[in-house]
């Protein structure tokens, strides 16, 4: 019997963990093909740039000339929003064997799915786990065989954190994408400027240096893994983080009509600096977003929930290294907000006392506010 894989996703773009998974998958479960099928995005949805053309031609690279993959173009001719038992049921054939790829994340939400039996009774679930991801496997399979009779098979493919949101990023900042994907996707990226900048990352652009533009896109993210899950707008999100360190490296004394907040010491200066050229030349309006920029290195007491998310991404980014920063990314994983914030707070609060530093005025009043 023909066994046949399907792979969905937005794959805006394709990355290298779609390709080891996809290669991995047809290896695995011994495919006759992986049908690469990539879902119809709404053209009003401005999280999602790059167009149906350029998804599938960026697929198209990835997978050009290996041999069992297949890049199809069926729920995006659908158009709409598409729902996998319609898929499953359009691809079926009594003479074949249909197995739909997933993430362990995917399996533990299934019962939530539109017509889960209809998906079980044409199709064979194959589900994969990444790194820093944990589910009770035992217990989603108990749950489908009491509910469905049904089972899945449980992938030895193991991801490694990888997500095309890095990808869009470090395109928006002129950042390096050549080691994220395929290397003929990157050029694709690169000269038809999909992941074209903004107004504001164009300045951050035009006023950082590269490796700060690293910890920038780094800091976008990290606090956009959070973001949704602690209900914050998502494009309110990234602008505060893109803007964060804008002034970093320029002078305070040459910007009238700034004035810097007596005591402040030098680390901070850079922040209310940033919340000014936010504010008055990239007319940021938005006085949340602007607040954040202003206290993120810093803190202070009362701060919004956008607030907290920047200053625990700024000091969680993948390229912090400090002694503590695993325990605390660890807690960013598995924890509320609130939480890994005054764990980080107290971080810095120790980190100071310890280096014997000046303590600005505004970290005292928000470690007697949210620990004391």
């Amino acid at each position: 019997m023909k066994k046949v894989g399907i792979l969905g996703g937005t794959f805006n773009p394709v990355h290298n963990e779609h390709i080891a998974l996809v290669l991995s998958a047809v290896k695995e479960l011994n495919l006759d093909k992986l049908l690469v099928m990539p879902t119809f995005i709404s053209p009003h949805k401005t999280q999602s740039p790059a167009s149906a053309e350029d998804r599938l031609n960026m697929l198209s690279l990835a997978f050009e000339g290996v041999d069992k993959v297949e890049v199809c173009d069926f729920e995006i001719q659908k158009q709409g929003k598409s729902y996998t038992y319609q898929t499953v049921e359009h691809f079926y054939r009594e003479d074949q064997q249909l197995y739909f790829i997933m993430g362990g994340d995917m399996l533990v939400n299934f019962k939530t799915w539109k017509y889960p039996e209809r998906i079980l009774d044409k199709c064979t679930l194959a589900v994969f786990t990444r790194e820093n991801f944990h589910a009770d496997f035992e217990k989603e399979r108990e749950y489908l065989k009491r509910t469905f009779n049904k089972d899945f098979i449980k992938l030895n493919y193991v991801g490694k954190d990888a997500s095309s949101t890095k990808i869009r990023t470090y395109a928006k900042l002129g950042l390096e994408i050549d080691n994220l994907t395929n290397k003929k996707v990157a050029e694709y990226i690169k000269e038809n400027q999909i992941y074209s900048s903004d107004v504001y990352e164009i300045f951050v652009k035009n006023n950082l240096p590269p490796k700060r533009l690293k910890h920038t896109a780094d800091v976008v993210i990290c606090a956009l893994k959070k973001a949704k899950e602690e209900g914050l707008d998502v494009e309110k999100v990234k602008l505060a983080c893109t803007l964060h360190d804008v002034a970093k490296y320029l002078d305070y004394k040459s910007f009238d009509g700034f004035n810097l907040p007596q005591g402040a010491p030098n680390p901070v200066v850079h922040a209310f600096l940033g919340a000014f050229i936010a504010e008055r030349y990239l007319k940021v309006q938005d006085q949340e977003i602007v607040d954040a920029i202003r206290y993120h290195t810093s803190g202070k007491a009362n701060m919004t929930k956008l607030g907290k998310l920047v200053f625990v991404a700024d000091m969680l980014e993948e390229g912090r290294n400090y002694e503590g920063v695993e325990k605390l990314r660890e807690i960013y994983e598995n924890s509320d907000l609130d939480t890994c914030f005054v764990e980080c707070l107290k971080e810095e609060y120790i980190h100071l006392l310890n280096k014997g530093q000046e303590i600005y005025i505004e970290t005292k009043n928000a470690f007697d506010y949210y620990v004391k």
